[in-house]
């Protein structure tokens, strides 16, 4: 079964602060020689670890930690080896299962809907501004010690290529929102845009390709776009850069 809308992160801005933002939530990590590539997941951890252990580094204060979704679809991720995520660990959010990220990628349908809902923000994503499902959320409170931090993020589906300019749209957004800033802005974008285009399957692509199928085009901001068929390490179709 395929999934229909992906995840979202909310970081609210505590006052004061400063509000150049983006987090370190996923680290690279060197090659490990020697070692067969594998991805690791595990779900054990709370969203208050997954937040204070994993995302966030140290000289950043975090508080009004929560999620919105299936325990199911939230986790922690570790790279061993030539791991072709293209980061080394982090946090895992997901419309699915964590297992279902874990390679090989040998299923064009390797979805499965959790019945966790809707989410207006990405409602809003959406061009008909309806129609979310399965929706992840994590939200929290930050406050760095310095004036700015980092946040790094890979966004796959399995929507890729076979649903790609259909109605079936994964979506992905980062939301920020705090002093100095109007409403909640979505940073996860195609970079250069306007107005700023989020992040989706109908957004990054290098176009429509049947289950299974290595796309060729045309492309829609492919210069971010991965084609995962055939990976030995992660189920996902497709993933960003």
């Amino acid at each position: 079964m395929k999934n229909h809308l992906n995840l979202s992160y909310k970081p609210r801005v505590m006052s004061p602060s400063i509000r150049i933002f983006s987090l370190t939530l996923l680290l690279l990590t060197g090659m490990v020689q020697g070692v067969k590539a594998q991805l690791i997941v595990s779900g054990t951890q709370t969203p208050a670890q997954l937040v204070q252990n994993v995302l966030i580094g140290t000289g950043v204060t975090v508080s009004n930690i929560t999620f919105s979704g299936a325990a199911s679809q939230r986790g922690s991720f570790n790279c061993v080896g030539a791991c072709n995520i293209g980061l080394g660990s982090g946090v895992l959010l997901n419309s699915g299962t964590n297992t279902a990220a874990v390679g090989p990628n040998n299923s064009s349908g390797a979805g499965l809907a959790t019945q966790a809902g809707s989410d207006p923000d990405l409602n809003a994503l959406h061009p008909t501004g309806t129609g979310a499902q399965d929706a992840a959320v994590l939200e929290f409170d930050f406050c760095p010690a310095l004036d700015s931090i980092r946040f790094r993020y890979v966004w796959g589906s399995e929507e890729y290529s076979d649903y790609v300019g259909s109605s079936c749209n994964d979506y992905f957004g980062f939301f920020i929102n705090g002093r100095g800033i109007t409403g909640k802005k979505n940073i996860a974008v195609i970079p250069n845009t306007t107005p700023p285009v989020p992040i989706s399957i109908n957004t990054v692509n290098n176009g429509t390709a049947g289950g299974g199928l290595t796309p060729n085009g045309p492309c829609t901001n492919c210069a971010y776009f991965r084609d995962n068929h055939g990976s030995a390490t992660t189920q996902y179709d497709g993933l960003t850069t």
